[in-house]
């Protein structure tokens, strides 16, 4: 399995990394941190490389709180 079906920033590479360490490393053939390619980071605590490798957040849920600073306000609201 290839996790990288996707492009995006650093909520995007959130899900990638828990998809990615919740997969049996015999069946993932490799994930990617989307967010080293981006320049605006849009979200606090987001996975980064370590020693090559893209580490799993260490914070609960996705790991990251996003920067609503950078984001801005909600298209939509329910």
């Amino acid at each position: 399995m290839t996790i990288e079906d996707t492009w995006g920033g650093d909520i995007v590479t959130a899900a990638i990394a828990h998809l990615a360490h919740s997969t049996p490393p015999r069946l993932l053939f490799s994930s990617t941190d989307f967010n080293s390619y981006v320049t605006v980071s849009i979200a606090e605590g987001a996975p980064q490389r370590d020693g090559g490798r893209l580490a799993r957040p260490l914070r609960p849920g996705l790991g990251f709180t996003p920067r609503m600073e950078v984001l801005g306000s909600p298209v939509y609201t329910s």
